[in-house]
Protein backbone atom coordinates (compact mmCIF):
# COMPACT_ATOMS: atom_id res chain seq x y z
CA UNK A 1 0.00 0.00 0.00
CA UNK A 2 1.18 3.53 -0.94
CA UNK A 3 1.61 5.74 2.02
CA UNK A 4 3.05 9.41 2.14
CA UNK A 5 4.35 10.36 5.69
CA UNK A 6 6.18 13.08 7.62
CA UNK A 7 8.41 13.10 9.79
CA UNK A 8 10.41 15.55 12.23
CA UNK A 9 13.19 17.56 10.82
CA UNK A 10 16.62 17.29 12.61
CA UNK A 11 18.93 20.31 11.89
CA UNK A 12 20.09 20.26 8.52
CA UNK A 13 23.28 18.98 7.60
CA UNK A 14 23.65 17.07 11.25
CA UNK A 15 24.91 13.33 11.91
CA UNK A 16 20.59 12.90 12.45
CA UNK A 17 19.34 14.26 9.84
CA UNK A 18 21.59 12.02 7.95
CA UNK A 19 20.33 8.90 9.41
CA UNK A 20 16.99 10.02 9.04
CA UNK A 21 18.00 10.12 5.10
CA UNK A 22 19.80 6.93 5.01
CA UNK A 23 17.63 4.68 6.60
CA UNK A 24 13.90 4.66 7.96
CA UNK A 25 12.53 4.23 11.62
CA UNK A 26 12.30 0.16 10.87
CA UNK A 27 15.97 -0.12 10.25
CA UNK A 28 15.03 -0.45 6.32
CA UNK A 29 17.54 1.94 3.85
CA UNK A 30 15.98 4.65 1.39
CA UNK A 31 16.65 7.30 -0.96
CA UNK A 32 17.41 10.93 -0.28
CA UNK A 33 16.15 12.98 -3.05
CA UNK A 34 19.15 14.55 -3.54
CA UNK A 35 20.70 10.67 -4.52
CA UNK A 36 17.81 10.27 -6.84
CA UNK A 37 19.67 10.75 -10.24
CA UNK A 38 22.38 8.27 -8.97
CA UNK A 39 19.83 4.97 -8.85
CA UNK A 40 19.30 6.09 -12.77
CA UNK A 41 23.01 6.79 -13.31
CA UNK A 42 22.48 10.40 -13.74
CA UNK A 43 23.72 12.36 -10.79
CA UNK A 44 26.50 14.49 -11.67
CA UNK A 45 28.57 13.68 -8.33
CA UNK A 46 27.42 10.59 -7.54
CA UNK A 47 27.79 7.31 -9.12
CA UNK A 48 25.36 4.29 -8.73
CA UNK A 49 27.71 2.33 -6.79
CA UNK A 50 28.57 5.41 -4.24
CA UNK A 51 25.10 5.16 -3.75
CA UNK A 52 25.20 1.20 -3.21
CA UNK A 53 28.01 1.75 -1.11
CA UNK A 54 26.61 4.26 1.16
CA UNK A 55 23.31 2.20 1.81
CA UNK A 56 25.23 -0.86 1.90
CA UNK A 57 27.50 0.23 4.55
CA UNK A 58 27.04 -0.91 8.28
CA UNK A 59 27.28 3.02 9.59
CA UNK A 60 25.26 5.99 8.25
CA UNK A 61 27.10 8.38 6.23
CA UNK A 62 28.91 11.37 8.61
CA UNK A 63 28.62 14.98 8.16
CA UNK A 64 31.09 16.57 5.94
CA UNK A 65 32.35 20.08 6.19
CA UNK A 66 30.41 21.79 3.10
CA UNK A 67 31.95 22.73 -0.13
CA UNK A 68 32.63 26.31 -1.22
CA UNK A 69 29.34 25.63 -2.98
CA UNK A 70 27.58 23.73 -0.70
CA UNK A 71 28.16 26.99 1.57
CA UNK A 72 27.36 29.22 -0.89
CA UNK A 73 23.94 27.76 -0.78
CA UNK A 74 23.75 27.32 2.83
CA UNK A 75 24.49 30.93 3.65
CA UNK A 76 22.02 32.22 0.79
CA UNK A 77 18.93 30.21 0.45
CA UNK A 78 17.04 31.84 3.36
CA UNK A 79 17.71 34.91 1.74
CA UNK A 80 16.54 34.36 -1.49
CA UNK A 81 13.82 32.33 0.26
CA UNK A 82 12.76 35.74 1.14
CA UNK A 83 13.42 37.66 -2.21
CA UNK A 84 11.51 35.50 -3.72
CA UNK A 85 9.03 35.69 -1.70
CA UNK A 86 8.97 39.95 -1.71
CA UNK A 87 9.26 39.87 -5.22
CA UNK A 88 6.58 37.41 -6.13
CA UNK A 89 4.14 38.54 -3.43
CA UNK A 90 3.54 35.13 -2.36
CA UNK A 91 4.51 33.68 1.60
CA UNK A 92 7.05 31.07 1.53
CA UNK A 93 8.03 29.17 4.74
CA UNK A 94 10.66 26.28 5.30
CA UNK A 95 9.26 23.13 6.47
CA UNK A 96 9.94 21.46 9.75
CA UNK A 97 9.38 17.99 8.53
CA UNK A 98 10.74 15.27 6.10
CA UNK A 99 8.51 14.59 3.39
CA UNK A 100 8.75 10.55 3.13
CA UNK A 101 7.12 8.14 0.46
CA UNK A 102 6.76 3.65 1.09
CA UNK A 103 4.77 1.64 -1.03
CA UNK A 104 6.52 -1.56 0.44
CA UNK A 105 8.98 -1.66 -2.39
CA UNK A 106 10.34 1.94 -2.67
CA UNK A 107 11.07 4.42 -0.01
CA UNK A 108 12.25 7.67 -0.40
CA UNK A 109 12.45 11.26 1.54
CA UNK A 110 13.12 14.38 0.67
CA UNK A 111 13.87 17.92 2.52
CA UNK A 112 11.96 20.84 0.68
CA UNK A 113 13.79 24.01 0.76
CA UNK A 114 10.45 26.08 0.93
CA UNK A 115 6.59 25.56 0.41
CA UNK A 116 4.00 28.33 -0.43
CA UNK A 117 0.25 28.31 1.10
CA UNK A 118 -0.73 25.35 -1.20
CA UNK A 119 1.96 22.69 -0.16
CA UNK A 120 4.02 23.50 -3.38
CA UNK A 121 7.79 22.68 -3.59
CA UNK A 122 9.76 25.28 -3.92
CA UNK A 123 13.35 24.18 -4.60
CA UNK A 124 16.30 27.31 -4.56
CA UNK A 125 19.46 26.51 -6.44
CA UNK A 126 22.54 28.88 -6.51
CA UNK A 127 25.10 28.19 -9.31
CA UNK A 128 28.16 29.57 -10.51
CA UNK A 129 27.20 30.21 -14.22
CA UNK A 130 24.60 31.65 -16.69
CA UNK A 131 21.43 29.43 -16.14
CA UNK A 132 20.54 28.07 -19.50
CA UNK A 133 16.71 27.65 -18.72
CA UNK A 134 17.49 23.37 -18.32
CA UNK A 135 17.22 21.00 -15.56
CA UNK A 136 20.25 19.25 -15.22
CA UNK A 137 19.50 15.38 -15.02
CA UNK A 138 20.56 15.38 -11.05
CA UNK A 139 18.31 17.90 -10.62
CA UNK A 140 15.34 16.83 -12.27
CA UNK A 141 15.38 13.22 -10.47
CA UNK A 142 15.53 15.58 -7.70
CA UNK A 143 12.21 17.21 -9.05
CA UNK A 144 10.83 14.16 -9.54
CA UNK A 145 11.16 12.39 -6.13
CA UNK A 146 9.90 15.55 -4.40
CA UNK A 147 6.89 15.40 -6.09
CA UNK A 148 6.63 11.94 -4.88
CA UNK A 149 6.82 12.71 -1.40
CA UNK A 150 4.71 15.86 -0.96
CA UNK A 151 2.31 14.60 -3.59
CA UNK A 152 2.81 17.57 -5.23
CA UNK A 153 2.38 17.65 -9.19
CA UNK A 154 4.68 21.10 -9.61
CA UNK A 155 7.96 21.51 -8.48
CA UNK A 156 8.83 25.27 -8.26
CA UNK A 157 12.66 25.94 -9.33
CA UNK A 158 14.27 29.43 -8.59
CA UNK A 159 18.21 29.67 -9.62
CA UNK A 160 20.18 31.94 -8.72
CA UNK A 161 23.20 32.23 -10.89
CA UNK A 162 25.87 34.38 -11.59
CA UNK A 163 24.43 37.28 -13.54
CA UNK A 164 23.17 37.83 -10.12
CA UNK A 165 19.68 36.94 -11.14
CA UNK A 166 16.67 34.75 -9.62
CA UNK A 167 15.14 32.65 -12.77
CA UNK A 168 12.32 30.57 -12.43
CA UNK A 169 11.11 27.37 -13.78
CA UNK A 170 7.83 25.00 -13.08
CA UNK A 171 8.67 21.23 -13.63
CA UNK A 172 5.22 19.21 -13.68
CA UNK A 173 6.03 15.69 -13.07
CA UNK A 174 3.56 13.40 -14.81
CA UNK A 175 2.41 10.20 -13.31
CA UNK A 176 4.52 8.02 -15.71
CA UNK A 177 7.53 10.47 -14.59
CA UNK A 178 6.61 9.34 -10.89
CA UNK A 179 5.83 5.63 -12.09
CA UNK A 180 9.61 5.25 -13.66
CA UNK A 181 11.29 6.84 -10.79
CA UNK A 182 9.21 4.71 -8.11
CA UNK A 183 10.21 1.36 -9.96
CA UNK A 184 13.84 1.72 -10.42
CA UNK A 185 13.90 3.07 -6.75
CA UNK A 186 12.64 -0.55 -5.65
CA UNK A 187 14.52 -2.66 -8.03
CA UNK A 188 17.63 -0.40 -6.38
CA UNK A 189 16.48 -1.31 -2.91
CA UNK A 190 15.74 -4.94 -3.90
CA UNK A 191 19.22 -5.94 -3.88
CA UNK A 192 19.98 -3.49 -1.38
CA UNK A 193 17.64 -5.44 1.49
CA UNK A 194 18.95 -8.47 0.38
CA UNK A 195 22.95 -7.22 0.88
CA UNK A 196 23.82 -7.14 -2.83
CA UNK A 197 24.76 -4.69 -5.28
CA UNK A 198 22.12 -3.61 -7.50
CA UNK A 199 22.85 -4.98 -11.03
CA UNK A 200 22.94 -0.86 -12.26
CA UNK A 201 25.76 -0.43 -9.70
CA UNK A 202 29.38 -0.59 -10.93
CA UNK A 203 31.57 -0.82 -7.33
CA UNK A 204 34.25 1.04 -7.72
CA UNK A 205 37.77 0.36 -5.44
CA UNK A 206 37.15 3.00 -3.94
CA UNK A 207 33.56 1.89 -2.86
CA UNK A 208 35.03 -1.28 -1.62
CA UNK A 209 37.81 0.83 0.51
CA UNK A 210 34.80 2.48 2.10
CA UNK A 211 32.70 -0.59 2.57
CA UNK A 212 35.50 -2.55 3.96
CA UNK A 213 37.58 -0.22 5.85
CA UNK A 214 38.42 -2.45 8.66
CA UNK A 215 40.80 -5.22 8.45
CA UNK A 216 40.59 -8.30 10.81
CA UNK A 217 43.28 -10.72 10.80
CA UNK A 218 41.66 -13.82 9.52
CA UNK A 219 41.73 -15.24 6.42
CA UNK A 220 39.20 -16.44 3.39
CA UNK A 221 39.65 -19.15 0.85
CA UNK A 222 39.02 -17.38 -2.85
CA UNK A 223 37.46 -19.30 -5.64
CA UNK A 224 39.55 -20.33 -8.17
CA UNK A 225 38.88 -17.62 -10.51
CA UNK A 226 40.80 -15.00 -8.29
CA UNK A 227 44.11 -16.48 -9.82
CA UNK A 228 42.68 -14.97 -13.00
CA UNK A 229 41.88 -11.62 -11.89
CA UNK A 230 45.02 -11.43 -9.63
CA UNK A 231 46.67 -11.99 -12.91
CA UNK A 232 44.79 -9.57 -14.56
CA UNK A 233 45.54 -6.96 -12.00
CA UNK A 234 49.70 -7.51 -12.60
CA UNK A 235 49.00 -7.15 -16.07
CA UNK A 236 47.43 -4.09 -15.74
CA UNK A 237 49.79 -2.54 -13.03
CA UNK A 238 52.75 -3.01 -15.50
CA UNK A 239 50.93 -1.69 -18.07
CA UNK A 240 50.53 1.39 -16.11
CA UNK A 241 54.25 1.57 -15.12
CA UNK A 242 54.96 1.16 -18.95
CA UNK A 243 52.75 4.29 -19.98
CA UNK A 244 54.22 6.98 -17.43
CA UNK A 245 57.89 5.35 -18.83
CA UNK A 246 56.73 6.26 -22.34
CA UNK A 247 54.74 9.55 -20.61
CA UNK A 248 57.87 10.48 -19.28
CA UNK A 249 60.18 10.21 -22.67
CA UNK A 250 57.86 11.91 -24.28
CA UNK A 251 57.74 15.01 -22.15
CA UNK A 252 61.10 15.08 -21.66
CA UNK A 253 61.61 14.74 -25.90
CA UNK A 254 59.00 17.85 -26.15
CA UNK A 255 61.10 19.71 -23.19
CA UNK A 256 64.08 19.81 -25.61
CA UNK A 257 61.79 20.89 -28.05
CA UNK A 258 60.55 23.96 -26.21
CA UNK A 259 63.59 24.81 -24.23
CA UNK A 260 62.64 28.06 -21.99
CA UNK A 261 59.98 28.81 -23.96
CA UNK A 262 56.28 28.98 -22.25
CA UNK A 263 53.89 27.78 -25.34
CA UNK A 264 54.68 25.73 -28.35
CA UNK A 265 52.97 26.67 -31.80
CA UNK A 266 52.30 24.87 -35.16
CA UNK A 267 51.17 26.92 -37.65
CA UNK A 268 50.56 29.96 -35.53
CA UNK A 269 48.31 27.67 -33.18
CA UNK A 270 49.36 27.08 -29.45
CA UNK A 271 49.66 23.28 -29.03
CA UNK A 272 51.21 22.82 -25.79
CA UNK A 273 52.15 25.35 -22.84
CA UNK A 274 55.13 24.86 -19.84
CA UNK A 275 55.22 27.76 -17.79
CA UNK A 276 56.08 28.16 -14.35
CA UNK A 277 53.54 27.28 -11.36
CA UNK A 278 54.42 28.60 -7.73
CA UNK A 279 53.04 25.90 -4.71
CA UNK A 280 53.10 26.45 -0.81
CA UNK A 281 53.41 23.48 1.17
CA UNK A 282 53.91 23.74 5.48
CA UNK A 283 57.18 22.42 5.79
CA UNK A 284 56.14 19.68 8.73
CA UNK A 285 59.63 18.07 9.22
CA UNK A 286 60.86 22.09 10.72
CA UNK A 287 57.62 22.52 12.65
CA UNK A 288 58.12 19.08 14.14
CA UNK A 289 61.93 19.98 15.11
CA UNK A 290 61.24 23.47 15.96
CA UNK A 291 57.31 22.60 17.60
CA UNK A 292 57.02 19.38 19.10
CA UNK A 293 54.66 19.34 21.18
CA UNK A 294 52.23 21.83 19.53
CA UNK A 295 52.59 19.54 16.53
CA UNK A 296 51.24 16.60 18.34
CA UNK A 297 48.27 18.33 19.14
CA UNK A 298 47.25 18.98 15.37
CA UNK A 299 48.66 15.72 14.25
CA UNK A 300 45.29 12.53 13.32
CA UNK A 301 45.97 9.28 12.22
CA UNK A 302 44.15 7.89 9.19
CA UNK A 303 43.51 4.31 8.85
CA UNK A 304 43.21 2.99 5.32
CA UNK A 305 43.74 -0.35 3.75
CA UNK A 306 46.18 -1.88 1.12
CA UNK A 307 45.55 -4.43 -1.50
CA UNK A 308 48.57 -6.02 -2.84
CA UNK A 309 49.23 -9.15 -4.41
CA UNK A 310 51.66 -12.04 -3.39
CA UNK A 311 54.05 -14.47 -5.62
CA UNK A 312 52.59 -18.10 -5.79
CA UNK A 313 54.73 -20.50 -5.27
Amino acid sequence: METKYQITKPEHGSQEWLFARWQDDKGRKRIAASTAAAVHGEHKYMTPGDLAAELLAKEPPMPKPPTQAMERGNRMEPMIIQWVADEERIELFTPNELYCFDDGRARMIATLDAQDGTGTPFEIKTINKKWDGKLPPHWYWQGVQQSICSGMRDIEWRVFDNEMVIHRYKQTVSSDERQVHIEAVAKFLEAIDLGDVPDTAIMSYENMSELYSKSLPIQVELPAEASLMIADLEKVKNVIKELEARESIIKADLGKLLQEAEEGVIDGEVVITWKEQKRTSFDTARFDRERPELAKLYKKDTKFRVMKTKGRK
